[in-house]
């Protein structure tokens, strides 16, 4: 559930909790080519880790890629093939393939790529509109690895174009489809940056689910932020790309929440004068929508009182306080734990996690009050979901205690009934019982240190958060 973007098994389960609180392109000519000698075992240079050479080297990044340069055998590929930058290579979905690149028959235009079998080409890769202006110089680099880290290897491309006084490469990232990713394309906004190229209909029931897409704002995005040097310099960003994408719909990667909590400390991370005997932080992850959450706890006083605020990062970038269903003057939950039992729901209504808290408070010299709750987070809001309560009473000269144990409707319990209630309230529903394990900071510790520092602690705290 944590750090990681993660599929999840919606198990249809139609559920109502709420205990006893409130409820809840253009056509190309293709070039005639002669027969390819996949025999000569010709490695490039670059090895196993993908990394991109300097451009002139006529060799290029790519992962188990036969260079068509120096085949044995070939004395013509066909007119405007690019013979070192194009390979024999072996890809998912197509197996052992021809990577083809090709100059452009015209000025202004971009060069062509294709894969080819058995001397047939079986699939043209998508293309984008080119500046006439812009003159095609040379393919500097092609590299087939997973840029998008699922599971199935792409093809990176750098092309090098001049306007006549100045040169610059250009990427072309051709991502592979795969039906089973989260892709973060699934911003509506965004749809129209993703380019196919279209199978014939033989072809297509061949190479079923084996299309590649081509992503122009991806393109955009490394040409701007200056790492179309090499392929090595490209290779990594897709991390760095998905947060930005993130953050332009209202949304933000793990770094960059903690990064704005960092920032705004000044508004959370406050000395309390009240129930101050402890004064601690954590970030955990409560739902299933990326966001985390931070949570300030204080506890203390003579009735051992608990008060708790609960952070997130808006849409807008800005720290925002959610609402809770706490009373004002009520005892909280003692949430400063280094553990506590989760249930969770997976269903067409949304999933959702009911973390399991205590309450303990003295309510006079010779009374006291344990409470068993859950705390659950939609929409921003946090809910308290009231499970069961147990008055214990010291009496006579002996003090023996009278324990009066209770579900939240008012019916009695026996302790051991009262011990294991919250586990046969939210297993009678079919929910999935888990641990949640949590890492709390001293808020002291925030102090004199930079937002950096700050980030660094908040970053340990959330490392120190699971859920299974």
């Amino acid at each position: 559930m944590r750090k990681e973007r993660v599929a999840l098994f919606l198990i249809p389960l139609f559920l109502g909790i709420s205990g006893c609180g409130r409820a809840d392109e253009n056509v190309i000519e293709e070039p005639q080519w002669e027969t390819v000698d996949e025999s000569d075992p010709y490695e490039d240079a670059a090895g196993e880790n993908g990394a991109g050479l300097a451009e002139g080297e006529g060799k290029s990044a790519n992962e188990d890629g036969k260079s068509a340069a120096g085949t044995e055998g070939d004395a013509d590929l066909g007119p405007g093939l690019i013979e070192n930058q194009s390979f024999e290579t072996e890809l998912d979905g197509w197996g052992k393939v021809f990577f083809a690149a090709a100059a452009p028959s015209k000025d202004g235009e971009p060069p062509h790529f294709m894969l080819l079998k058995d001397k047939e080409v079986v699939y043209t890769f998508p293309e984008t509109p080119k500046s006439t202006e812009d003159k095609f110089v040379e393919v500097s680099a092609v590299a087939f690895q997973d840029f998008n880290k699922d599971g199935k290897k792409d093809v990176l491309v750098l092309v090098t174009y001049s306007d006549g006084q100045s040169s610059w490469k250009e990427p072309g990232i051709f991502l592979q489809e795969n039906s089973d990713n989260m892709f973060y394309l699934d911003h509506p906004d965004l749809e129209s940056y993703r380019v196919f190229q279209d199978l014939e209909s033989d072809q297509a029931e061949e190479m079923a689910g084996a299309a590649f897409y081509r992503d122009t704002f991806l393109e955009e995005y490394l040409s701007r932020q200056g790492l179309t040097e090499s392929i090595a310099a490209l290779a990594e960003s897709w991390v760095d790309y998905v947060d930005y994408v993130d953050s332009l719909s209202g949304s933000f990667g793990t770094e960059q929440q903690i990064a704005l909590f960092a920032k705004s400390r000044d508004a959370w991370a406050e000395t309390m004068d009240y129930a101050n005997d402890i004064n601690r932080f954590t970030i955990a992850g409560m739902g299933y929508d990326g966001k985390l959450t931070l949570i300030v706890s204080n506890q203390g006083g003579t009735g051992n009182y608990t008060y708790s605020r609960f952070y997130q990062i808006n849409e807008k970038g800005e720290l925002e306080e959610l609402e809770t269903s706490f009373r004002e003057g009520d005892s909280q939950p003692d949430i400063i734990m280094d553990q506590m039992t989760v249930y969770s729901s997976f269903s067409n209504h949304g999933n959702r996690n009911y973390f399991v808290v205590y309450d303990m408070l003295k309510d006079s010299p010779a009374s006291y009050i344990n409470r068993i709750s859950s705390l659950s987070l939609t929409d921003g809001f946090v809910l308290e979901t009231p499970l069961a309560s147990q008055t214990i009473l010291y009496e006579g000269e002996e003090h023996s205690a009278r324990i009066v144990s209770e579900d939240c409707n008012g019916n009695p319990l026996t302790e051991e009934e009262y011990d294991h209630f919250a586990d046969t309230y939210y297993s009678n529903m079919g929910l999935t019982k888990q641990t949640a394990f949590f890492k709390w900071l001293d808020i002291s510790s925030l102090e004199g240190v930079s937002d950096e520092e700050v980030g660094a602690l908040l970053q340990q705290a959330y490392d120190g958060f699971s859920v299974n």
